[in-house]
């Protein structure tokens, strides 16, 4: 059998190295091309390291309590990499009136489950505080399909609690807009608490108790894991990996496909101008949705119900001489900016602090974040001009009067996938759809199910898995 992986990210590759497996334990021949328009391999994950630093220009770490990810370190041999983020720094703050507040304690993704120390936070005016707490009186959420996230948090903790808390923390993951992403595709975990308990408060409550028991089910460590070299290092030994049964075309764009009597022809073009036309048995098309749903549509597929709009947004990463830096950064992981806030930083991760090891112990280092769905105007300054606007809100904000001594801007153009109201439903039509009119083809990556590492890294799986299973059985 022969099959195309298109798209060279952590999804694409992990699935090409799980049709890797699946070949040799089922003692069945497989060929794989790997096609990426890039000149590198892993799509957002980007390691910088320089200056005796190691600093993402991606994503910085991955959910521990996802196994599929530290799993995946585990089977390349990379366990004893793995660390940990930094107990110590626990504290988050949040921007409101330009000032640093810390995250309320006592909370479970931020909605109170210590009623007293909720009541003790600064963020919130009183009348935000009383209104949140409210809902352990509101009736059950009468939700029969699907909402936006903004709308169900609303009814049930109110406005200031979402404009101050939820959208930041909960709508910040995907640089969207909370009023208008799906609840049930992006939060699900939410509505579930609210049916079981009634309450999100309750539910919280119950919640927490189990996080303390065993935060991340890892014996007590830290809920979030990177590798030591930086996440770039993954993607090298996943290319090392699968580089003896895989052909990698680096700098090759899959332009168009079709149906044939023998699978599927795969028209691709090159950076140098050149073309090739291939045909498969089967396809892991693992793009953004963007650039899949042309493909798609050639195999008469996918309708334009079904559309993820993704954000963009930039990455820049301050350093500063420790010396310069007269306020005490050890003990946090960084800030979130609320929109209301009119900032052109959305939030920063103080990386020296949260990851010790990216950092030489004479410098302090801010990972700082640009750009979300409704509020991309700052992304058209030219790098400098970012910088400069950065290094200001972080004056004004943390009190860091130094001027950086080496900074980094990543800019990550139509990046962040926003799953909107109904994703969830029509993404399922997609998927019948392509099962019955596109055997041994499938979809997967972050526009789909899960933008974190650990949820791409079971999507390349599971769909590598559907499309050997697919042309196994005929």
């Amino acid at each position: 059998m022969k099959v195309a992986v298109i798209g060279g990210g952590i999804t694409g590759l992990t699935a090409a190295r799980h049709l890797i497996e699946k070949s040799r334990s089922e003692d069945v021949p497989c060929d794989i091309v790997l096609y990426e328009k890039d000149s590198r391999l892993g799509g957002k994950i980007r390691t910088y390291r320089e200056q005796g630093l190691v600093v993402e220009g991606g994503p910085d770490s991955m959910l521990a309590r996802k196994p599929a990810g530290v799993q995946l370190l585990r089977d390349l041999g990379m366990e004893t990499d793995i660390v940990y983020m930094n107990p110590e720094a626990s504290q988050t703050f949040i921007v409101r009136n330009g000032k640093l507040h810390p995250m309320p304690q006592g909370t479970f993704v931020g909605i109170p489950a210590e009623v007293e120390k909720f009541l003790t936070s600064s963020l919130l005016s009183g009348t935000g505080k009383l209104r949140a707490l409210a809902d352990v009186w509101l009736p059950a959420s009468p939700i029969q399909q699907d909402v936006s996230l903004g709308a169900f948090l609303r009814s049930r903790l109110g406005d200031e609690w979402v404009d101050y808390l939820g959208e930041p923390l909960l709508a910040g993951i995907y640089a969207g807009r909370i009023d208008q992403l799906s609840l049930f595709a992006t939060w699900r975990q939410l509505y579930d608490l609210a049916v079981q308990s009634r309450s999100l408060i309750i539910g919280a409550m119950a919640s927490r108790k189990r996080q303390q028991t065993n935060r991340s089910g890892l014996s007590g460590r830290s809920a979030f894991v990177t590798v030591r070299t930086g996440l770039e290092s993954v993607i090298e030994r996943l290319r090392d990996d699968i580089a003896q049964a895989v052909s990698i075309r680096l700098g090759t764009q899959v332009v168009a496909m079709r149906r044939t009597e023998n699978g599927y022809e795969v028209r691709s073009t090159g950076d140098n101008g050149s073309s090739a036309s291939e045909t498969f048995d089967g396809v892991v098309l693992t793009t953004p949705v963007a650039a899949a749903k042309p493909l798609l549509r050639q195999l008469d597929i996918v309708s334009d119900e079904f559309d993820v709009p993704y954000a963009s947004t930039a990455t820049i990463i301050l350093a500063y001489r420790k010396q310069d830096v007269a306020v005490d950064l050890s003990h946090a992981s960084g800030f979130l900016v609320p929109r209301s806030e009119g900032m052109a930083m959305t939030a920063s991760t103080w990386m020296s602090s949260k990851w010790p090891h990216t950092t030489p112990s004479n410098m302090v280092v801010l990972r700082c974040y640009v750009g979300r769905a409704g509020q991309e105007e700052y992304l058209q300054l030219d790098d400098e001009a970012m910088v400069k606007q950065v290094s200001r809100e972080v004056e004004s904000i943390v009190g860091i009067q130094a001027e950086p001594v080496w900074h980094k801007v990543t800019r990550w153009s139509h990046a962040m996938p926003n799953y909107l109201v109904g994703h969830g439903d029509h993404l399922q039509r997609l998927h019948a759809a392509i099962q019955s009119q596109a055997p041994a083809l499938a979809v997967a990556g972050a526009g789909y199910e899960g933008l974190g590492l650990p949820d791409c890294i079971v999507q390349g799986q599971r769909a590598a898995d559907e499309v050997f299973t697919a042309l196994f059985r005929r």
